[in-house]
């Protein structure tokens, strides 16, 4: 089935701010599923609360919006129910640092066989610019005049502690980098952490378009998590690209014994099943 740009388009409008990075992530992740032939009808999409969120009916597929922080297990269950759809999580790190850390550190920890994009923007953009984990110490935010008082969470850093099997970074500022980075998260097998760093003129207008680029390089693959762990606390330079990633460690679905032998879907196997000889055994 042939698959074009104009299959993931919609009639409604982008409502994000001028020059928001989420124009760019948006067309970063049609392009990823077109260039991988993937069909709407194949590909489920779990969108967080948040600026993100608002791209859910700006693309074409099966899309959910769940509770702030729970796009995780929403991904997760679609997958489990039906491998044969490209699942992928999308969401911000307010979310993902939030509510949902502990979805975060068990979904690396179980290796499910599904893609998060996490937005980056520093902020808590949709409610008008609260802080995050990730807003920089000191830095004046919306109901916080005199900035953050706790220590900052970095995403690499947190998410290559867990021993995962792909981490990687992109930027909004490089869409079509962007795009052949989720297409790499796509096609590994395992739960695929993409950290995008979202250019947001509105809340971190101190972040933009060249101050980013200044930053920013670009690298290949690595399975040496050392030489991650480096490239991802660096406070000088910012590295992109697929920052980790180790093949050898199996998907959750894969671990399962129970399902070795079998070739349908879980979906496939809801139906009714009666209990009465359960009840009468409670007689």
């Amino acid at each position: 089935m042939k698959v074009s740009l104009q299959d993931y388009n919609t009639d409604i409008k982008n409502t994000w701010c001028p020059g928001c990075g989420n124009f760019a992530i948006h067309m970063a992740l049609k392009k990823a599923l077109v260039d991988l032939g993937k069909h709407p009808s194949e590909v489920v999409m779990v969108f967080d609360i948040g600026c993100n969120g608002n791209g859910a009916d700006k693309i074409e597929g099966f899309r959910v919006k769940g509770l702030h922080g729970r796009a995780i297990p929403l991904a997760v269950g679609c997958h489990l129910a039906n491998r044969k759809m490209t699942v992928i999580a999308d969401a911000g790190d307010g979310g993902v640092l939030h509510e949902g850390i502990d979805h975060l550190i068990h979904a690396v920890r179980s290796n499910y066989d599904i893609t998060l994009l996490i937005h980056n923007n520093e902020s808590f953009s949709l409610t008008t610019g609260q802080i995050t984990a990730t807003t920089k110490k000191n830095k004046p935010m919306y109901a916080f005049p005199d900035g953050k008082t706790e220590g900052d969470i970095n995403i690499g850093e947190l998410v290559l502690s867990l021993n995962p099997s792909f981490y990687a970074r992109g930027f909004s500022g490089d869409p079509n980098g962007l795009s052949e980075i989720i297409k790499a998260g796509i096609k590994h097998k395992g739960f695929s952490v993409i950290e995008i760093v979202q250019i947001c003129p509105t809340y971190s207008p101190e972040n933009s378009l060249d101050f980013l680029k200044s930053k920013m390089i670009n690298v290949a693959p690595t399975d040496d998590i050392s030489k991650a762990l480096k490239r991802v606390t660096n406070k000088e330079k910012m590295y992109t690209g697929v920052i980790y990633q180790n093949k050898k460690i199996k998907d959750y679905y894969s671990n399962l014994k129970n399902r070795k032998d079998k070739k349908s879907e879980l979906v496939n196997e809801v139906k009714n099943y009666s209990i009465s000889s359960i009840l009468s055994d409670l007689e």
